[in-house]
């Protein structure tokens, strides 16, 4: 199976990141293919609102960066989402990124994605109060969950301290990326 991981920090090092790519390891020890797109290495439209997908049924027809990731996310099994928490939300690279799903409705509403497809959210705050932001988190993630992703898990970093190597989290993480 291949699992696609889409990590919304501008820091390759940070804490949402670094937890994303632990689950990828799991996933890759588990005999899973992997996919990494770094979104704010990406050159991203947002929608139009053009409706060319609604009138040809398709994926988003914008030339930029994302077209390699439709096949992707056709093709995948799983998708892992991160992001740090700016201002009491995702980033907004990463909110140009869900709109961008919008193509992902066929004209009468139906779901254009095979069914079966999970979805991870990683999310790193400097609050140390895990639940602070999680009405934000389950909002950004129903974009997904309503185009038909389960929600296979969802990790908040909470405070400042790093992610360590070994710690209850990372090992969350990984027995997660283990069972996608």
């Amino acid at each position: 199976m291949k699992v696609v991981a889409v990590l919304g920090s501008p820091r390759a090092e940070s804490q949402s990141s670094t937890i994303a790519r632990e689950i990828l390891r799991g996933a890759k020890d588990a005999g899973n293919e992997t996919v990494v797109y770094e979104i704010g290495k990406m050159n991203v439209r947002g929608c139009e609102g053009c409706g060319y997908c609604k009138e040809h049924n398709s994926d988003c027809h914008i030339e930029d960066d994302l077209k390699k990731y439709w096949k992707d996310l056709h093709e995948c099994g799983a998708l892992v989402l991160s992001s740090p928490n700016y201002y009491a939300q995702v980033t907004g690279p990463m909110i140009t990124f869900m709109d961008r799903h919008y193509c992902l409705s066929d004209a009468q509403g139906g779901q254009r994605l095979a069914s079966g497809k999970k979805v991870v959210g990683v999310f790193s705050q400097g609050s140390s109060d895990a639940n602070a932001y999680m009405p934000q988190y389950r909002w950004y993630l129903k974009t997904f969950t309503d185009h038909g992703f389960t929600l296979a898990g969802t990790i908040v970093h909470a405070g400042e301290e790093p992610a360590a190597h070994g710690s209850r989290e990372m090992q969350e993480a990984y027995k997660l990326g283990k069972s996608l």
